[in-house]
């Protein structure tokens, strides 16, 4: 009888102490992928940095042209966008927006078959974090946008005089524009991060 009873407090020692090291390991995956998940955010900040880094090259030699330069010692990958892109939740889409027409855009990682996402080069790779991003100016189409304060999210820039002389010549400053950075990160145990900034330039 008493060995009856022993073997049965083993059996639910034994389910009890095999509860307890599948609880300790879970929490163990959970706090990996919590760390996995903050190393993916920590790399979408580089990845709008490397966007700021680039954005003065953008303004100089192709504002006005949907570019994805390649790759040198100088210049990161990336995708960049003359106009907004049409998607509604924030995500950069390759339809152009229109002013008033519903936007119809799917989001790069919908749709891999036609160059979302998959098709945005990778900028870096960051202790086993790759970086795309895309940048898109806020203007409506089509391009060249010539009028930035009529077609753009901007804000005029502060003109004055030279002279506080009655009729003296006022100057216009450029309009600051508006460019939206959106940063994917893809790290291990297929973790995925997006972080977005607004650039003004």
């Amino acid at each position: 009888m008493v060995l009856f009873i022993a073997l049965i407090v083993l059996v639910a020692m034994t389910l009890a102490g095999l509860a307890l090291v599948r609880s300790v390991d879970t929490a163990n995956v959970i706090a990996g992928n919590l760390a996995f998940k903050q190393s993916t955010l920590q790399a979408g900040d580089i990845g709008v940095e490397t966007a700021i880094t680039a954005l003065p090259t953008i303004i100089a030699g192709s504002v006005n042209t949907d570019l994805t330069p390649a790759f040198s010692s100088t210049n990161p990958n990336y995708w960049y966008y003359a106009t907004r892109r049409c998607d509604l939740n924030g995500v950069p889409t390759t339809t152009q927006y229109v002013e008033g027409v519903a936007c119809a855009g799917v989001p790069f990682a919908v749709d891999a078959t036609t160059g979302r996402w998959s098709g945005v080069p990778v900028a870096q790779t960051i202790s086993g974090n790759s970086v795309q991003f895309v940048v898109d100016r806020l203007c409506r189409g089509p391009t060249p946008v010539i009028d930035l304060l009529a077609s753009c999210f901007a804000e005029a820039g502060t003109g004055g005089s030279g002279s506080q002389k009655a009729g003296a010549a006022i100057f216009t400053a450029t309009p600051t524009v508006y460019y939206r950075v959106t940063a994917r990160v893809a790290g291990p145990r297929n973790t995925v991060s997006m972080v977005q900034a607004i650039l003004s330039r």
